[in-house]
């Protein structure tokens, strides 16, 4: 079919606003973290993260609480779940890995309260820590037994340390 100059402009015309709008709507998805479906996956909740936000909402005298350990991939000790987001990702400091080394818990009194390490087990093995931070109110003699229960609590959880890593349902 032969089209004269004024059809094919008119096409033209036609498929500018649908592209136009195309490329507006990408953007907006874009902007919405939507547009590449393998983008939102990445941020997928771990159990870890839930097991983390349900200790905190079951003890009130936790100001926070996090998880480390080397993920399946990696080489080093990073936080996998926190209560603050801006620790997920950070490498373990050598006050952690200490802990994990010696066994022996630390507690650290901080301004807004007490920072609380243990070594996280599963099956009797150390696979990481357990970082809590427990409020001011909080009396600092008798911290590394509640902290011990908390953890205990916790462990129990996990009967693998590839579940920290599973899909939270």
């Amino acid at each position: 079919m032969i089209q004269t100059r004024k059809q094919q402009t008119t096409n033209h015309n036609s498929v500018l606003p649908l592209v136009a709008g195309s490329a507006l709507m990408l953007a907006v998805l874009a902007s919405q973290g939507q547009a590449n479906p393998a983008a939102s996956g990445a941020k997928r909740r771990i159990f870890a993260q839930v097991l983390v936000e349900s200790t905190v909402a079951k003890h009130a005298e936790l100001a926070g609480l996090e998880l480390a350990t080397t993920p399946p991939d990696g080489h080093d000790c990073t936080t996998i779940a926190a209560t603050d987001v801006k620790e997920m990702g950070d490498k373990c400091d050598k006050g952690e890995l200490a802990v994990m080394k010696t066994g022996k818990p630390t507690v650290e009194k901080e301004g807004d309260g007490y920072d609380v390490t243990l070594p996280l087990h599963v099956s009797g093995k150390t696979i990481g820590i357990i970082g809590m931070d427990f409020k001011l109110d909080q009396k600092e003699s008798g911290l590394v037994d509640r902290a011990s229960v908390i953890a205990k609590e916790v462990e129990d959880q996990i009967p693998a340390k590839s579940k920290l890593f599973e899909a939270a349902q």
